[in-house]
């Protein structure tokens, strides 16, 4: 722990004496369980490389549990719901440090197992309908804000890029117009981010659920919103800046080493997890300006 905090003092080059402020990009994430990640640590090999100079900040239990204390940075680490497992994060924040080597980048998570977007991370309509927002939706704002402050409190100027989003397995389970509804609920919890947050031009980068061999009635409802909210499907959902990220390929938890689940292939493994996040990185980097 020690040699972290040195890390960290370190990186954050005690700007606060005398000189301009550096801008730092700030990447959020959120989601259910394939956005707490359901990769496994000690299955990760050598070619899964974690840059430490990406710095996080997450919140705690009963939401995400890690070796580290949660709402306090520290060099980039897996935040998972159990410490014995990871996330996009690590994977994201290495391949965006990879790709953008001159910038200081900051991964702001907030994720829970479970949870549904018509509800628990329900937005409200705008600021002021807060009788309407989901307790998922608070805390993520809440972790977002508070991570914000502490990045100016240690001399940053943090600027708000983009985030990621891995969720919609709740909405599918639930059927009829909560999973036909999907999307346009898609739409609003974008659009309100960017406002609550004041980030209009913020990128929201997300991954297609529920892959194959997986069926359901309702899958094709949700995996249809979320492709009419991207903003290359021009369609009455689609939202600016706005990219879905195909993910019916990647490994999952029944394929893993040493799995205890042989019959999950809901979640991402962990190769699948960590190139998730690789990939959500390239897609998230094409558009950055």
């Amino acid at each position: 722990m020690r040699g972290n905090l040195i890390l960290l003092l370190t990186f954050i080059g005690f700007s606060c004496f005398g000189q301009k402020k550096p801008v730092i990009e700030v990447y959020l994430i959120g989601g259910q369980s394939n956005a707490t990640g359901q990769g496994y640590l000690s299955n990760m090999d050598d070619s899964m490389k974690v840059d430490h100079r990406v710095l996080i900040y997450h919140s705690g239990k009963a939401h995400l549990n890690s070796n580290f204390s949660p709402n306090q940075w520290f060099p980039l680490h897996a935040s998972s719901e159990s410490p014995d497992r990871f996330g996009p994060e690590l994977g994201f924040g290495s391949q965006l440090q990879n790709l953008r080597p001159k910038a200081r980048i900051a991964i702001i998570k907030h994720a829970h197992s479970g949870t549904n977007l018509y509800e628990q991370w329900n937005p409200g309509k705008d600021r002021k309908d807060t009788l309407n927002q989901g307790l998922q939706y608070k805390v993520f704002m809440s972790t977002v804000k508070t991570g914000l402050d502490s990045l100016v409190k240690h001399g940053y100027q943090p600027v708000i890029k983009g985030m990621l989003w891995q969720q919609g397995e709740s909405d599918a389970d639930k059927g009829g117009e909560i999973s036909k509804s999907y999307g346009k609920n898609l739409k609003q919890f974008i659009t309100r981010v960017r406002q609550d947050l004041k980030t209009v031009n913020m990128l929201f980068v997300y991954g297609y659920v529920y892959p194959p061999p997986n069926k359901s009635i309702a899958i094709d409802e949700v995996r249809t919103g979320q492709r009419e909210v991207a903003s290359s499907a021009k369609t009455s959902l689609s939202v600016r800046n706005a990219y879905v990220i195909i993910t019916d390929d990647l490994s999952q938890r029944a394929n893993d080493k040493n799995t205890h689940y042989p019959k999950d292939h809901i979640h991402f493994g962990t190769n699948g997890t960590w190139e998730l996040g690789l990939r959500m990185a390239k897609e998230m980097n094409k558009h950055l300006k």
